[in-house]
């Protein structure tokens, strides 16, 4: 999140993070890290549920975790295991129009075009959608865009940052006994 919105009090945070061992410092930045999620996680459901309700429930947090450089992440992101969950990478980023056809072997999208342009031919066979079995080419409208996952950390990066550093002052505080709000003004 620092690298997109200005955040002051990291170096105080930094050095109460080295004052403890190195297992206290980790399990403070996780457990922050899990807290600094439930925002974005809670406004992305609340974005998703006018769009699918289904997308919506499928949103989920992963474990944080230490990457190879030395830096913790948490990913939120919708699962497509849950029903409906492929769902959301489309309702995030659009459809673009486009042309659907059942077709025979060695029959890919640009046979598909020519045919239904008038150029070409295509063998069609029957494909079922919804409840209807349909055969021919289809076009396809598309959809526009129903951003909710960039949009949701884009409206609670404060919200975050603050659980973030609740929860890594609040862990330290409660393995060591030390504030290490007593050191900051203004905490990342």
């Amino acid at each position: 999140m620092s690298r997109n919105s200005p955040v002051s009090g990291g170096r105080a945070l930094e050095a109460a993070l080295n004052a403890v061992g190195k297992r206290i410092a980790t399990q403070a930045i996780r457990s922050g890290l899990t807290a600094a999620a439930n925002p974005v996680m809670a406004e992305a459901k609340l974005r998703a549920s006018g769009w699918s309700p289904k997308v919506a429930a499928a949103i989920t947090k992963g474990s944080s975790r230490k990457n190879q450089d030395g830096t913790f992440s948490i990913r939120i992101y919708v699962d497509e295991r849950k029903p409906d969950g492929y769902l959301g990478f489309f309702g995030e980023y659009g459809v673009a129009p486009h042309l659907i056809a059942r077709t025979g072997a060695k029959q890919g999208r640009v046979a598909v075009r020519k045919a239904a342009e008038g150029t070409g031919s295509v063998t069609l066979r029957p494909m079922k959608i919804g409840d209807r079995f349909v055969s021919g080419i289809i076009h396809h409208p598309g959809h526009a865009a129903h951003p909710f996952m960039r949009v949701a950390l884009d409206t609670t990066v404060d919200a975050s940052i603050a659980a973030f550093r609740d929860k890594v002052v609040a862990a330290i505080e409660k393995k060591t006994g030390f504030n290490a709000l007593a050191g900051m003004d203004e905490a990342a």
